[in-house]
């Protein structure tokens, strides 16, 4: 989860975004930065596979700028909205993981891309893995940061928090788990994420993927079992002081899985410790 204020990491960067219109009709707002903007994404020698990031619960496309603005001076980098978030479709679908992976896979559709390097963090993780499990020849690499559905356990009392709060010093003090630096949580950052909640039926959709995700600190879609599976590389990064996901849910995954851990980081990696994060995509799509 992260929305900007002024002085937030996650403000870097001007915002242009567009709409893809998916086969049932739901509008998902992206964001594409990088070599040939506008045109249909055709993988080839001298177009490289993109890459595509998706934020957590409650998240929106800007979670990246941080990550997308400096990636997409080499490669083409597409952040979106899940359905239900930022300037999406209020429309859930089949809801849960499963039904967002759906609608990942749409939006691919949507916009021309065979083939991804697939970023997610939080929900998103498990979104994106979920995904590959479905279309295994969609996902060119895996990049999990902080994920969902690795383990059971969660802080599932930060969404409880953060729904309920309705003033910018109660939403703060709901984000405030989130960050290894409790500076970066400022009263304008709480401002705007009142302002984005408060917009028509957005805590309830967020209230009803809730319910599909999650209940009484547990995550109701556990996947580690199936990594296995995978023939895409995958990494896994995590701060080791993650108080929402816990770090040691990257213990005991298969050999082939790459666990980066970042010490004394919580579970805004992308915005806290962008520079290792963009370090290690980079390296993957390198290698794919």
């Amino acid at each position: 989860m992260s929305l900007s204020g002024p002085t937030h990491p996650a403000t870097a960067g001007g915002v242009r975004t567009q709409v893809a219109t998916l086969a049932d009709g739901r509008a998902i707002r992206y964001r594409r930065m990088g070599p040939g903007q506008g045109a249909p994404i055709v993988p080839t020698p001298i177009v490289p596979t993109p890459i595509v990031m998706v934020h957590g619960f409650a998240g929106e496309l800007l979670t990246w700028a941080a990550n997308q603005v400096p990636l997409a001076a080499r490669h083409t980098v597409l952040a979106l909205d899940l359905p239900g978030h930022g300037g999406s479709s209020q429309d859930l679908g089949a809801g849960g993981v499963p039904g967002l992976a759906e609608a990942l896979l749409a939006f691919l559709d949507a916009v021309g891309i065979g083939r991804a390097h697939l970023v997610g963090h939080s929900l998103g993780g498990a979104v994106v893995l979920q995904a590959a499990l479905s279309r295994p020849g969609r996902a060119a690499s895996l990049t999990l940061v902080a994920p969902g559905s690795l383990g059971e356990e969660a802080d599932t009392g930060f969404i409880d928090r953060l729904l309920a709060a309705d003033e910018p010093e109660a939403l703060a003090a709901a984000l405030r788990p989130l960050y290894a630096d409790p500076g970066l949580v400022t009263p304008e950052l709480g401002e705007l994420v009142l302002a984005a909640l408060s917009g028509p039926g957005v805590r309830a959709t967020l209230r009803r993927l809730a319910g599909q995700c999650f209940a009484l600190g547990r995550q109701h879609l556990v996947l580690r079992d199936r990594l296995a599976e995978l023939a895409a590389p995958v990494q896994l990064l995590w701060g080791t002081d993650d108080a929402i996901l816990p770090a040691r849910q990257a213990q005991g995954l298969p050999p082939a899985v790459a666990v980066h851990l970042f010490p004394g980081q919580g579970h805004m990696l992308p915005i806290e410790a962008a520079a290792g994060v963009n370090r290690l995509i980079e390296a993957i799509v390198a290698a794919g």
